[in-house]
């Protein structure tokens, strides 16, 4: 069974158990998940322009990075889970509530762990973000966060198999306007804001929708409330599930949340002001191929045409939408950087640039990780993904200090250039020998079960 599957067949589970409350069709719940992504993105983008032009740059840096190891605990914290419980919800469709609450109780655990670890390193080992691990409410703040963050991705992945893409749609506004609002008012009430201020808002924002979550899956499956439980054969089985793709999706995320803690360490916190949202303009044209190779990634699974094909249309569209997307950030990339202050624009003009470029060898880098998940080549995508990742945090992070934020952005950009050298060989031989005739592959690895293919959906939302 694939993940569409399961969630149609959780989407039919759901009108029965909740007296005939329909679940969206597929295409209006994938238009409600994409406006919710870009409402995310609008409100953040408004977020950072109200931070910016009431607090200083250095305590903007310093809270950007703390958001920073937010995400990336998120990211580790996950698991994989979001997949699980797409494959396994059918099966417990009768009783949900072991399954959801495992889950929910799980990624609550590892992002708890997560959080821990990311306190200690930055108490010993950090100078600008021990701030962090030192103040006891930021602590616990950070802390917080973490859980709450990986718990609002797991219940958007819940909702996206249920086909309720409207219910992720309302949860990012209400985070989105709820930690709008509150920065403006802290702004107000406090002349001298805190990069601590700023991150209680996130906090605030996550907990309100993290609620909401809870009451929405209380409405539409027959009452659930979670209660805290772990029971050993379903732990199992949602790691079964789960860690296959877990290692990879860390591999293409990682990267880019760590940097900006790097920056705060290595350059400074006013450095990494100007940095982060150069590298959250340049991420929004960066889910371009991220989301073309996911739909190609569903395609390939129900094989609608030939590998080869899909690759070429989906190579063609990435391209061809990443190439005007990066066009238009390029040459507006200082007046757009201008709305959050002088210092954002000289800062970060060049390095939004030079970042956007990116865009082209990523969408070789997408698709070779499509194909790789679609034949069955987990192994040599995830290798792939640890030393490019590797790669560009090192030689970004080294070209950061003797250059400054335009050589960080030029070493991350030759990284990718070079990634996407081995991936664009690669997809030629892979999809190419997957296309051939069933006669005349004799050595190569058959099309992985639907069930594998399933396991291999990645989670999280990204930057």
């Amino acid at each position: 069974m694939t993940a569409t599957d399961a969630a149609s067949s959780v989407a039919e589970a759901t009108v029965v158990r909740t007296g005939g409350r329909r679940s969206l069709s597929m295409v209006a719940s994938s238009l409600a998940l994409i406006a919710g992504k870009v409402s995310t993105m609008g409100l953040g983008f408004v977020f950072w322009v109200f931070a910016a032009n009431f607090f200083t740059s250095a305590e903007v840096g310093l809270a950007a990075g703390a958001i920073s190891a937010v995400m990336l605990c998120t990211q580790l914290a996950l698991l994989g889970l979001g997949s699980a419980v797409i494959v396994q919800f059918p099966r417990h469709r009768a009783n949900p509530a072991l399954l959801l609450n495992t889950a929910f109780t799980m990624v609550a655990i590892s992002s708890a762990a997560a959080a821990g670890c990311f306190l200690l390193l930055a108490s010993g080992a950090f100078h600008e973000l021990s701030v962090v691990a030192s103040e006891p409410v930021f602590a616990a703040s950070f802390v917080c966060m973490s859980v709450l963050g990986t718990l609002g991705v797991l219940l958007d992945q819940v909702s996206t198999a249920l086909r309720r893409g409207d219910q992720v749609l309302v949860r990012a506004i209400l985070f989105g306007v709820t930690t709008v609002g509150l920065l403006g008012a802290l702004a107000v009430w406090f002349d001298a804001g805190s990069s601590r201020a700023i991150f209680s808002t996130w906090v605030a924002g996550a907990l309100i929708a993290c609620l909401l979550g809870l009451a929405q899956l209380w409405r539409i499956l027959a009452r659930y409330r979670y209660r805290p439980q772990l029971r050993l054969g379903t732990v199992r089985g949602l790691l079964r599930v789960g860690m296959p793709n877990h290692a990879l999706t860390l591999t293409e995320r990682a990267p880019g949340l760590v940097l900006p803690i790097l920056v705060t360490e290595l350059v400074s916190a006013e450095a990494n002001a100007a940095w982060y949202a150069a590298w959250m303009m340049a991420w929004v044209l960066y889910i371009v191929p991220i989301q073309i190779g996911m739909t190609l990634f569903a395609e390939a699974a129900r094989k609608t045409a030939p590998l080869v094909a899909l690759v070429r249309h989906g190579l063609r569209l990435s391209l061809l939408l990443g190439g005007a997307g990066a066009a238009v950030l390029a040459l507006g990339a200082h007046k757009i950087l201008a709305i959050l202050g002088p210092h954002y624009a000289a800062s970060g003009a060049t390095p939004l640039r030079i970042l956007v470029i990116a865009v082209l060898p990523l969408s070789f880098i997408q698709i070779y990780f499509v194909v790789c998940r679609s034949t069955g080549r987990l192994g040599e995508a995830t290798i792939t993904g640890v030393l490019s990742g590797t790669a560009s945090v090192t030689v970004a992070a080294a070209a950061g200090i003797h250059y400054g934020l335009p050589g960080m952005a030029l070493a991350w950009l030759g990284v990718q250039l070079l990634t996407s050298v081995w991936a664009i060989a690669r997809v030629a031989r892979l999809a190419a020998d997957e296309d051939r005739p069933a006669s005349a592959q004799h050595d190569v690895p058959k099309r992985p079960s639907p069930q594998a293919i399933a396991a291999a959906l990645p989670d999280g939302k990204g930057l």
